[in-house]
């Protein structure tokens, strides 16, 4: 009596405790699942941009980039890295934005474009202290604003070039 008890208890352990003997003895599919079919629904991007749409883009990528900057320069240790590379985006979305207006509106934002032209010399060849860090950070807080009240994609509507 006892020896069958043992052998069914060992039976039950050796059945629940090993995976590829429960792997044996579990039923497999008669039939492999078929792969799933995509759904394929093709979208036209061939569409222009238009002037506003190449405008709106570039400022808005000007705006992301020189928040980068602006917030690069608040940290207490300014990433080198970060700085550069925020800086010269930024220089180079300006200089775009420039090429997008018309003559007479693109000669006021010359003088911004060399502001930031040696701003971004100056981060490209030095370290940051923190004094020097938050005198460029007024200047170009102060620049952004004059950029958004002048040159807003909004405001800009009339003076692009084709």
């Amino acid at each position: 009596m006892w020896g069958v008890l043992f052998a069914v208890c060992c039976l039950v352990s050796a059945g629940l405790g090993c995976e590829s003997f429960q792997r044996k003895f579990t039923r497999k599919p008669k039939h492999p699942a078929a792969p799933p079919n995509p759904i394929i629904s093709f979208q036209d991007y061939s569409r222009e941009m238009t002037p506003m749409d190449r405008y709106r883009k570039h400022y808005l990528m000007f705006d992301y980039w020189n928040d980068e900057l602006l917030d690069a320069l608040q940290e207490t240790s300014p990433s080198p890295k970060r700085l550069k590379r925020s800086s010269a985006e930024a220089l180079n979305e300006l200089a775009t934005l420039r090429g997008l207006l018309s003559e007479e509106k693109a000669a006021p934002l010359d003088r911004f474009v060399d502001e930031r032209v040696k701003i971004n010399e100056q981060l490209q060849s030095s370290t940051m202290n923190p004094s020097r860090a938050n005198a460029l950070w007024r200047e170009l807080e102060l620049q952004t604003r004059r950029i958004e009240r002048d040159f807003s994609w909004r405001d800009v509507v009339d003076h692009l070039n084709p």
